[in-house]
């Protein structure tokens, strides 16, 4: 479980920075918050708008963890973040691997850094979640909030106690039911992509995270680094 113990920080240059200098102190289901980030970052070490009004935080998890279960984290994650947007009566899904969309804009993402080889010391899963934000600039077309979905402000501690439930209801269930809700939850299947200059259907995920795509002369797995899937969004 998560979320017995909370500490919420002003200012941080990123929760999951302060988590991986802290381990040592940090008990197994801890979350860290912070109200701004300074430099806030998400996959492949994009920055993450982090000023104040949204919910940014941190927890880790220390017991029985293995680098073969990453994408599993992922899909917690992602589902407990689906079941939150849906308990404010927002309609939200899941663009693979780690982004959650509402109305095509993305509204929270996930990044899970780790220590350790096969058998890990701990890892960190980072969310950022727009709550009360209303102000994009450059990104007015790519991002919105909670409060822009659904004309409401909403506390940022609201919003974690939402999700700290979510996750923790995901983590008593099987594995198999959580996965089958992401599979549903997500955008990427059935959609077409270029790999190697060949066109594909994307026609299933694994539960590795490996995606499987076809056409009608073969079918291929990769990995979702080995493909570039912004072309669907």
């Amino acid at each position: 479980m998560i979320g017995k113990n909370i500490k919420i920080f002003k200012e941080l240059d990123s929760t999951n920075n302060f988590v991986k200098l802290n381990v040592s102190n940090i008990e197994d289901g801890t979350i860290i918050i912070a109200e701004r980030q300074t430099k806030g970052r998400g996959l492949r070490e994009n920055s993450w708008e982090s000023d104040f009004g949204n919910l940014y935080f941190s927890f880790v998890l220390k017991n029985d963890i293995f680098r073969i279960n990453i994408f599993k984290y992922i899909v917690q994650s992602s589902v407990a973040i689906i079941r939150t947007l849906n308990n404010f009566g927002i309609n939200g899904v899941i663009k693979y691997p780690n982004d959650c969309l509402v109305n095509s804009k993305k509204i929270s993402g996930i990044l899970i850094e780790s220590l350790g080889s096969k058998s890990l010391e701990y890892i960190v899963v980072g969310i950022g979640l727009n709550v009360n934000q209303v102000e994009f600039n450059e990104l007015k077309e790519k991002a919105t909030s909670i409060k822009l979905s659904s004309n409401k402000e909403i506390s940022t501690i609201e919003v974690l106690n939402e999700f700290v439930a979510s996750y923790n209801e995901v983590l008593e269930s099987s594995f198999e039911q959580v996965f089958a809700e992401y599979l549903e939850k997500s955008i990427v299947i059935k959609k077409r992509i270029s790999c190697k200059g060949k066109d594909y259907i994307i026609s299933d995920i694994e539960k590795n995270g490996t995606i499987i795509i076809r056409n009608e002369l073969s079918q291929k797995r990769v990995a979702y680094n080995e493909i570039s899937l912004k072309e669907l969004y």
